[in-house]
């Protein structure tokens, strides 16, 4: 174990091997300590969080039926005039000249 003595006198002394080793481990083990104490403060605060918010936990019991499944919504349609007008100010810009300037002959979607 490095003394005490040594690093207060001189903390640049050279170490032995066996003392960087120790203090290379200690350093580990307090980073691993203070991860872990991390996780359970995480853990503690969503559970007190979960309960003031109401949240069920995911193992509650199911149901012997299952709640039908809602349709899905239908896809917003786009107003292609407005995203032609929005591609073409974005390539206006990025060519340093004004939308009247710029044309666009043709947009591929993917």
């Amino acid at each position: 174990m490095p003394s005490i003595e040594k690093a207060i006198l001189d903390p640049f002394a050279p170490m032995s091997v066996g003392d960087a080793l120790m203090v290379a481990v200690c350093g580990m083990v307090v980073v691993f300590i203070v991860l872990a104490a991390l996780a359970l403060m995480i853990m503690l605060i969503s559970k007190v969080v979960g309960s003031f918010a109401g949240v069920k936990s995911a193992a509650a019991p199911v149901s012997g039926t299952a709640p039908a499944a809602a349709p899905a919504p239908a896809p917003k349609q786009e107003d292609d005039e407005e995203i032609i007008a929005v591609i073409t100010a974005a390539v206006a810009a990025a060519m340093g000249t004004t939308p009247d300037q710029t044309r666009l002959t043709s947009i591929i979607r993917y």
